[in-house]
């Protein structure tokens, strides 16, 4: 095994190539949990039961074994300092090293390892004089070597810490080096050179080669799992990340560094529940590491925490306070609060970066804070401000050009901000650099898919789409932005954002789904729960054509814009919550019955959101139905703003939102109420809705074991035994249930529960005129049980006594106007009875409750025609084709329309498209000639009849239409 010294350089020995290159994504070496000093000998020795007590994480038998060893050898002094160490007692490890080194003090490993403690805690002038002394000792500690590395990369000698890193690959290759741990150091300093000299390839040897020569060379030696693992995270390949810290765990369950790296992946998929879990694993194992407290704080950054993640990072600080991790994420944290740098010149963070990036004189060679930069940019990202986020990777490229990650990071926020030749460049280089980050080459085939997709221009709005399937539907996208959607939302926020929005329609290509290249669009990966996305300056959809289920583009497309609205004109400042309130809101639907039922169900449960919880609805749920409560919280938020404080509450709060204020503020300055008393008031205003909603649907039913407890307690309450005779039926018991509601309505023959069980009973064998007179005689008709008064309603129905039927569903509609069964019922009742003129109206409340219903749209179009209403026709055809722009037969109905109410060139195009969907129907061509006739374009209608009676010699009627063409002087052009 070698490895290469430069790009292109030789191997004594070639590391083997993995079959898949996607597979290889790898990433770099961390500071872990150090194990054992350096020594390749491997026979059996006296500490060796303590070592494998160690490496398995039983930390407490390691100190009990390795304690009288310590005495009078340095190795298990070092090895009972780690176990302190690796359980966060920090100063017991450092006084049993001191010990150590007083009895030896030419012990070359205990100097090491008090280096690398020193170097943890910020101390580089002490970790660069001890691991002077280990290597003044022994030339190849390879520990002490790899800490005087590491002091010079973070004291910005970067010239020189490359060359340090460098040696780490002469030694291996002029040596055959045996020892798990040295490996280990030469793994590290390894990355660090080809990640600086762009060696790409040596990433693949490292996880397929050096690390598992580690592992054979100890099968106890975890943390060649967990670097492994390290390299393949940073690399976006969770898969085989997930698979080596799961085998580092499987041999030291108690690795706190292992559990801050699972909770790491967890946050890259926005998995905050997860990353928490681990998070606390590892305190609980080792309260006093670093990386836990990054992941924390990226976690309460995630769930916009940015308190909590400032106190977490003042106690990573107190453990360091120089790391340059810490301190990036902390000015990022104050830059949330405060304002960025560059609208608050004399803020927390303005200090913070003038501190870091301050050099010691101008002629200082030092190039200290490139990492400083790069984690103040995540902490952007994190928080979803693109803009500064972009500033401060493009910062840390030009401070650090060593650094792989902040041009691929650079790149996927220009994609996000819309700029896709920018980001070409830069994922490019990305790619060159590192071919294993599985989000920069997911992006660049994005690219490429975007490469040969159209685009349609309009003042307003830039669409990309696949002009072979998605042309049609393109452009009504963009006529729909242009004429409706950005006149009407860019008055109602008063605001206009700069340039062009940009629009993209992703369809299938390949093997990949329009959905699948969505998702990459947007994130990189490979799935995104919605089919429309904003970045806050571009949007992203997967194409309604290339979906399983139809879904309303016009909707969504304007729930999309209203957020590129909301994003530019806060400053990106406006929370997740409620941009998507005036989202929701802006669709102008009523709330859908499923948000009704979830209400319904867990308002009295107190299974609700607050205002520091709900943004974890949207960000990741635990179920799809916390993400829809948290799109119907939010939307209530707005509503209860709106009812308590005016119609211009929301452009109060976007007005704060710009300011910087975050919600507490906003609300306070706005209102004048504090955040508690709000959510007291949204609270009442929400449980007020679930009370009408409660009284409309049916109770939540006790089990059959607490209904039959209560029953023997109350053999004679009537309630209780109709509600146990309902179990019983549900559970088929009828013998049982007909007894039990028998002997009810012996006593109180319109008990409603237990005539609703007895005429399910008589249905069941086929006597339903006697259930008609057991449910008529129940029904009251002022306040009526709904199971009675749905089965009667169905029972009339089916018996075509419709008139009563529609009674019934009326009356149901009246009294439970949130509960659409009764609109439902009564549409069939009119359908059935062939009654379209009373059709339509509940028709239309249907449609206005489903967004996505293209059958009803299309049927109402299809009425309204008919009865030779043609505005109606017009505007529900218009809106079926924004469920389904690929109906022929929708487009037929719109041109008619607008023949009828003379909007001619209007129906030529309509007629233009129905026949491009379906161009051998003689009917539309005919029909296309005739509306280019009332249109003036003679020309084109002469053409059009020649064409079709070409196809269609005998078709009734064009070829007197025509020859009349021929004869009769050209038409007026009609308007």
């Amino acid at each position: 095994m070698s490895m290469a010294d430069e790009r292109g350089g030789s191997f004594r020995r070639h590391a083997l190539v993995l079959a898949s290159a996607v597979a290889l994504l790898v990433a770099g070496g961390s500071a872990g949990a150090l194990l054992a000093a350096d020594n390749p000998d491997p026979a059996p020795k006296p500490g060796a039961a303590a070592r494998h007590l160690l490496l398995t994480g039983k930390y407490a038998e390691a100190i009990e074994s390795y304690r009288p060893l310590a005495e009078h050898d340095p190795a298990a002094a070092v090895g009972l300092s780690r176990c302190y160490r690796e359980q966060g007692q920090t100063a017991k490890a450092i006084e049993t090293l001191r010990a150590a080194q007083k009895r030896d003090p030419q012990a070359a490993a205990v100097a090491a390892e008090l280096a690398w403690l020193s170097f943890l805690q910020g101390d580089y002038p002490a970790a660069e004089r001890q691991a002077r002394e280990a290597m003044q000792a022994q030339s190849d500690q390879l520990l002490a070597r790899w800490v005087a590395a590491e002091v010079l990369r973070v004291t910005g000698r970067l010239d020189e810490a490359r060359a340090a890193y460098k040696w780490f690959v002469d030694f291996y290759n002029d040596h055959e080096v045996k020892d798990a741990e040295q490996l280990r150091w030469i793994g590290l300093a390894s990355a660090q050179y080809a990640r600086w000299r762009r060696l790409s390839d040596q990433f693949d040897f490292l996880v397929n080669d050096l690390y598992p020569d580690a592992l054979a060379a100890d099968e106890d030696f975890w943390p060649a799992h967990y670097e492994a693992g390290l390299l393949y995270l940073e690399k976006f390949n969770q898969a085989e990340a997930t698979r080596e810290f799961k085998a580092a765990l499987q041999i030291n369950p108690s690795a706190a560094e292992v559990y801050a790296a699972l909770a790491q992946l967890a946050l890259q998929s926005y998995e905050l529940d997860a990353a928490h879990k681990a998070i606390e694993r590892a305190r609980e194992i080792n309260p006093h590491l670093l990386e836990a407290l990054w992941c924390l704080a990226d976690a309460h950054l995630a769930n916009f925490e940015t308190a909590d993640a400032i106190k977490v990072l003042d106690e990573a600080r107190e453990l360091n306070p120089l790391a340059e991790p810490t301190l990036g994420r902390l000015a990022g944290a104050y830059a949330v609060i405060d304002g960025w740098p560059d609208k608050a010149p004399g803020s927390r963070c303005q200090k913070l970066l003038d501190a870091v990036l301050a050099a010691k004189d101008a002629k200082s060679k030092e190039r200290r804070g490139g990492e400083f930069l790069l984690a103040l940019a995540k902490t952007f990202e994190l928080t979803r401000k693109y803009p500064p986020a972009a500033h401060f990777y493009r910062q840390a490229m030009e401070r650090m050009p060593e650094l792989i990650e902040p041009r691929g990071a650079l790149g996927m926020i220009c994609m996000r901000l819309g700029e896709e030749v920018q980001a070409r460049k830069l994922l490019d280089e990305a790619f060159e650099i590192d071919p294993f980050n599985v989000r920069v080459s997911n992006s660049r085939k994005v690219l490429d898919v975007l490469d040969h997709y159209a685009v349609l221009e309009t003042p307003h709005f830039v669409v990309r789409f696949d002009r072979g399937k998605d042309e049609i539907l393109a452009k009504y996208v963009a006529r729909y932005l242009e004429d409706e959607v950005y006149p009407a939302l860019t008055r109602q926020f008063d605001f206009r954002p700069e340039g062009k929005s940009l629009f993209e329609i992703f369809q299938r290509s390949g093997n990949t789904s329009g959905h699948g290249w969505f998702s990459a669009r947007m994130v990189g990966l490979p799935y995104i729960g919605t089919v429309g996305a904003c970045a806050g300056k571009m949007v992203a959809l997967a194409s309604p054509n290339d979906m399983e289920q139809k879904y309303n583009w016009a909707r969504v497309i304007k729930h999309e814009f209203v957020h590129v609205l909301n994003l530019q004109q806060t400053q990106f400042n406006i929370p997740h919550w409620y941009t998507e309130a005036l989202a929701v809101e802006s669709e102008g639907l009523p709330r859908p019955e499923a948000w009704d039922r979830m209400l319904a169900e867990r308002v009295p449960k107190g299974r609700m959101f607050d205002l520091e919880t709900i943004n974890l609805g949207f960000v990741r749920p635990k179920t799809g139905e916390d993400w829809q409560m948290a799109y119907c919280q939010a939307q209530l938020y707005a509503q209860y703003m709106r009812k308590m404080y005016g119609d211009d509450a929301s452009s109060k709060m976007l007005a704060a939102y710009a300011d910087n204020l975050d919600t507490r503020s906003a609300l306070k300055r706005c209102f004048g109420v504090k955040q508690e008393d709000f959510e007291r008031g949204y609270l009442d205003f929400v449980k007020d809705i679930v009370k009408k909603l409660r009284a409309e649907a049916p109770h939540e039913e006790p089990s059959l074991a607490a209904l039959e407890r209560k029953h023997q307690a109350a053999p004679d309450d009537i309630d209780v035994s109709a509600e146990l005779a309902l179990a019983r039926l549900e559970r088929n018991e009828y013998r049982a249930a007909g007894q039990l509601a028998a002997k009810v309505l012996k006593e109180h023959p319109q008990q409603a529960l237990a005539a609703y069980v007895m005429a399910r009973l008589r249905m069941l064998i086929g006597e339903d005129a006697e259930a008609e007179q057991l449910l008529e005689r129940a029904l009251d008709r002022k306040a009526p049980n709904t199971r009675v008064l749905q089965l009667l309603a169905s029972l009339r129905l089916s018996a075509e006594q419709y008139e009563q039927a529609a009674e019934l569903y009326t009356l149901g509609a009246r009294l439970y106007p949130d509960d659409r069964q009764w609109t439902k019922g009564l549409a069939r009742v009119y359908l059935k009875s062939g009654d379209t003129k009373r059709l339509v109206k509940p028709l239309e409340a249907i449609a206005q409750a489903d967004g996505d219903d293209l059958v009803i749209r299309k049927k109402l179009a299809q009425l309204s025609a008919d009865a030779r209403d043609y505005p109606a026709a017009r505007h529900w055809a218009i809106e079926a084709l924004h469920v389904d722009v690929m109906d022929a037969e929708i487009h037929r109905l719109l041109a008619q329309a607008e023949a009828a109410l003379k909007h001619y060139p209007a129906a030529v195009g309509e007629y233009e498209v129905a026949l491009k969907l379906k161009p051998k129907d003689s009917a539309l061509r005919f029909a296309l000639a005739d509306a280019c006739l009332q249109a003036g374009q003679t020309d084109r209608a002469k053409r059009e009849l020649q064409e079709l009676l070409a196809v269609d010699a005998d078709y009734p009627g064009a070829q007197l239409l025509l020859e009349g063409l021929e004869e009769a002087p050209a038409a007026p052009h009609k308007k």
